[in-house]
């Protein structure tokens, strides 16, 4: 069974029955690519063993188990896209990483590992599984609409989850370190850290500056969308790129510091300072158009002027819904622009 995707909208895909002994060695081959790093890590051991050993009993019970869904790599590999908790537990089970517990059918078998099943071992390593897999001609955007659909259930893969999953490469290697930079990797979690990060929310911030300091003339309105594809179009960047980026992104980063010290990113009218992705993509892209000796130079004079920025009926309107519509991003730039350019004569 094979559908036609060359309409753009329909899938190109091919479902294959793996038995659980194929799906292991396939991992162990890394033709199969689990990569937890993307899914959110390995979730069913959190309250013991319990979880994954019922759904080794299911697979026992020859209970039909839902299907896994693989997309295709230019490599030919497969990249689980849905099923990465079932085929790791299948792993961590044929591995002897725990013993059977909170059985309800087979509870012969409670606290017995793989090593120890005896007959019932061929069986499982015989047990089949459903994949659906991608083929790699599929256009990205509809793999990425795929990834949105499949997890759409308690624990949904956050947009930059997607792209980091989707789009691979020096891009991807360069948005992780820059995220655990410091000011990024605090970025909004609030002076007592009451707020946990754990989305990829710091990479995106940084894809934000790249992708609005190169290619702001082709924002349409939808965040996602521009992301998505300025991180697709750029995800296999040169060594020349990526240095020129890092240094870029730490040049704008430290020259906010050199204005704002600690109260980065914030209105700084406000009793309770919130830092917001408002003021960031703000500062970011337009204080690293000037020189440092100039910025600290002019500095109380660049702080007075951003506090009447955020005191301005224009900016709060500008600042108030539709926040990444292409026209209230221009608008607020040029409103600080004005005032930035009369604080730095």
């Amino acid at each position: 069974m094979d559908s036609n995707s060359g309409n753009g909208k329909t899938l190109n895909l091919y479902p294959i029955d793996y038995p659980f002994e194929t799906l292991v060695s396939r991992v162990k081959a890394n033709k199969l690519i689990l990569n937890p790093d993307f899914q959110r890590a390995y979730k069913w051991d959190k309250e013991g063993w319990e979880r994954s050993s019922k759904f080794i009993e299911s697979c026992l019970m020859r209970i039909p188990l839902p299907s896994c869904y693989f997309a295709e790599d230019e490599q030919s590999r497969h990249m689980v896209i849905d099923g990465v908790q079932r085929i790791t537990t299948i792993m961590k089970f044929f591995n002897d990483d725990f013993a059977l517990e909170g059985l309800t059918t087979f509870k012969e078998l409670e606290g017995r590992r793989f090593s120890e099943l005896g007959s019932l071992k061929s069986e499982l390593e015989a047990t089949t599984i459903r994949c659906i897999v991608l083929r790699k001609e599929n256009p990205k955007k509809l793999v990425r609409e795929i990834f949105s659909r499949l997890n759409q259930g308690a624990v949904k893969l956050s947009d930059q989850e997607i792209r980091h999953a989707l789009y691979p490469g020096a891009l991807d290697e360069l948005l992780k370190e820059l995220s655990e930079v410091e000011e990024i990797k605090n970025f909004g979690v609030g002076a007592n850290g009451e707020k946990v990060k754990d989305s990829r929310e710091g990479e995106e911030q940084v894809l934000r500056f790249f992708a609005f300091r190169e290619r702001s003339a082709d924002y349409k309105n939808n965040l996602r969308e521009f992301l998505d594809e300025f991180m697709e179009t750029n995800a296999e960047s040169s060594v020349d790129d990526v240095k020129a980026r890092r240094l870029h992104f730490l040049d704008a980063l430290e020259k906010c510091k050199v204005v704002f010290g600690g109260e980065l990113f914030v209105d700084m009218n406000k009793a309770r300072r919130r830092q917001g992705m408002v003021y960031y993509d703000l500062l970011m892209q337009t204080l690293v158009a000037h020189s440092k000796e100039n910025l600290e130079k002019h500095r109380v004079g660049i702080v007075e002027a951003y506090k009447e920025l955020c005191a301005s009926p224009d900016f709060k309107k500008a600042t108030s819904g539709g926040l990444q519509m292409k026209a209230s991003i221009a608008r607020r730039t040029e409103l600080w622009n004005a005032l930035l350019d009369k604080a730095l004569v």
